[in-house]
């Protein structure tokens, strides 16, 4: 089996069909579709199984109690059996003839980890290509952490879906890698951890992937389970920093920081006491050796979170409670 495709799927009747036309398209590859209904109300299930009798030899269709997205990305990864794994959202679709290329050139290049590119995809049609640098689309065959700081370097780039890649799925179980459940930006922690533990990854500019923007999903709102998620995710990768190279340590000074200012800055926003957050901060910052990173505003961050809240007002790129969708640079 080449590839397992997993699709968890809650509530979307709406598209779930264009998404699943696409990946059934799919042609010279062996594959199997894992369907991970995850508690829908709506008539998702019943699309499902749809798609289930029409394509048996290659479906496998499991209903469970609502966990949320990272419990049926798991379940999935544990039912897989091919060489390679892709995480599709169940509202998104793919391009058939670009992702059977991607793929392609992922098997020739034995990756870890294939890093793929995406369009973000809205009601009105799709956009273009998301930014990446010229130095990330020469393509090397890079470690992990190599990767990880070269797409934090300036012009950053730095992506954190796992929808746009392909990863070796006896990479991830080796490396014990799975989604963390019960927090939200489930992807944030997930992608820096892989990058840090693989050797062999590489981008390649396919665009394959669209990728859905629609009002009223979970990730079109700001919440403060949202804020407890981003400090636990910096809190657990700063564990990380001894652990890896040269690379995984110049590149989490950079992310590390820009993670946790967002935590720090919707704090303000709700008008919280933060000084619990800005210690661990301040501590993150030293301990990271941050200051080496020449980001100016982690260190405005460092002296007073509210000096760099005002420096963000007047540069018109504050940092409030209404998540702001992405647009392409």
């Amino acid at each position: 089996m080449e590839l397992s495709i997993i699709v968890p799927i809650y509530n979307v009747e709406k598209y779930l069909r264009e998404c699943l036309d696409s990946l059934y398209s799919i042609s010279n590859i062996k594959l199997e579709i894992i369907l991970i209904n995850d508690g829908s109300r709506d008539s998702s299930l019943s699309i499902a199984r749809e798609y289930e009798k029409r394509y048996r030899e290659k479906t496998l269709l499991i209903s469970k109690e609502n966990g949320g997205l990272s419990s049926g990305r798991n379940l999935g990864l544990d039912m897989a059996k091919g060489d390679y794994v892709a995480f599709i959202d169940s509202d998104d679709f793919i391009d058939v003839e670009k992702f059977q290329k991607f793929f392609k050139i992922v098997q020739e290049n034995n990756l870890d980890i294939g890093v793929g590119n995406f369009k973000y995809y809205y009601e009105d049609g799709e956009t273009g290509d998301i930014f990446r640098s010229s130095s990330v689309k020469r393509g090397e065959v890079l470690s992990g952490s190599e990767f990880l700081e070269l797409i934090l370097q300036k012009p950053k780039c730095f992506r954190e879906e796992v929808v746009d890649d392909l990863y070796r799925r006896r990479f991830l179980i080796e490396n014990n890698l799975k989604f963390k459940e019960g927090i939200l930006h489930e992807d944030s922690y997930f992608t820096p951890r892989a990058y840090l533990r693989a050797e062999r990854v590489k981008f390649i500019d396919i665009a394959y992937y669209y990728y859905r923007q629609r009002s009223g999903s979970i990730m079109s709102e700001v919440n403060e389970k949202s804020i407890e998620s981003l400090d636990y995710i910096t809190r657990n990768l700063y564990r990380l920093y001894n652990d890896t190279d040269s690379h995984g340590k110049r590149a989490l000074q950079i992310l590390l920081p820009s993670f946790y200012r967002v935590v720090l800055y919707r704090y303000l926003a709700l008008g919280k006491d933060y000084r619990e957050e800005l210690t661990f901060y301040r501590t993150m910052f030293l301990g990271l050796k941050a200051y080496e990173n020449g980001v100016l505003e982690d260190k405005i961050l460092f002296l007073s979170p509210r000096l760099g809240a005002l420096l963000r007002k007047i540069l018109k790129r504050d940092i409030g409670l209404e998540r702001k969708l992405q647009k392409i640079s």
